[in-house]
């Protein structure tokens, strides 16, 4: 099979290196990979809002059916096949969301199998090692192999020269290629670990229902659909009182 990445090649500014995109090919599947996962999480935290066209059963036999066809019509029109391959991935993709936004709602009361526990600590597991172990790693031998930041002779600027060479001032210190590799990475932890952070925080409360306003009903159900009131709960009118009967002034 060929790679599926088209052969592009992006010369960064300021004498960073060329960036070619199957040269950075195991860096960009790892992110591609771990947008996707921390995509299917939130997308699991949300509640169901599509219908699904057709049956489980039928929605998870299109799974190796999506796969198979893909890999078959490959073969079979070697001339199309790196865009055969990227529209399969691009379908199979579709599919799983499609099948996590149309899930049967979980009663939020009803414990967690074994089965689901472990199946969900793998994935936190899997996800985790994608965002501190497997993206850093792979930038580090990108950028040290491909766009040489590991030559500690090569500055992006050092100290006694002008800033951008146009203001009057000078850099106070120097700069090489490792201790911007370096920063990158960082960087990288950082961000990671707010959206670990904020994805924690969103599961623990994936359960809470917002405040009543005027235009959110006041009771929910445990799915998290709108209650409609019934006869009991909705105040019954009160009749008007009867006029009392007029009586003769002679009496």
């Amino acid at each position: 099979m060929p790679n599926l990445l088209p052969n592009w090649t992006l010369t960064l500014p300021w004498d960073l290196g060329d960036f070619n995109t199957r040269e950075a090919g195991r860096l960009i599947w790892s992110i591609v990979l771990l947008v996707i996962s921390v995509a299917v999480v939130i997308g699991l935290m949300k509640a169901p809002k599509l219908k699904r066209p057709f049956s489980t059963k039928v929605g998870v036999a299109l799974f190796p059916a999506i796969i198979v066809g893909t890999l078959v019509l490959g073969k079979l029109i070697p001339s199309f096949q790196r865009t055969i391959i990227l529209l399969g991935f691009v379908v199979l993709v579709a599919h799983m969301f499609l099948m996590i936004g149309s899930r049967k709602p979980r009663d939020p009361e009803e414990p967690a199998t074994w089965a689901e526990c472990f199946a969900g600590a793998v994935g936190v597991f899997a996800i985790m090692a994608l965002a501190y172990a497997i993206v850093p790693h792979e930038f580090l031998t990108f950028a040290n192999a491909d766009l040489e930041w590991g030559d500690s002779s090569k500055f992006v600027f050092q100290s006694g020269r002008e800033i951008l060479g146009i203001l009057p001032v000078n850099w106070p210190f120097s700069m090489d290629y490792p201790a911007l590799r370096d920063i990158v990475v960082a960087t990288i932890y950082i961000v990671f670990l707010g959206v670990n952070l904020k994805l924690w925080v969103m599961w623990q409360e994936r359960h809470k229902v917002a405040a009543a306003t005027d235009d959110t009903p006041p009771k929910r159900s445990r799915f998290g659909r709108p209650l409609r009131k019934t006869a009991a709960e909705t105040p019954a009118e009160v009749p008007a009182p009867m006029p009392e009967p007029a009586t003769s002034g002679g009496a």
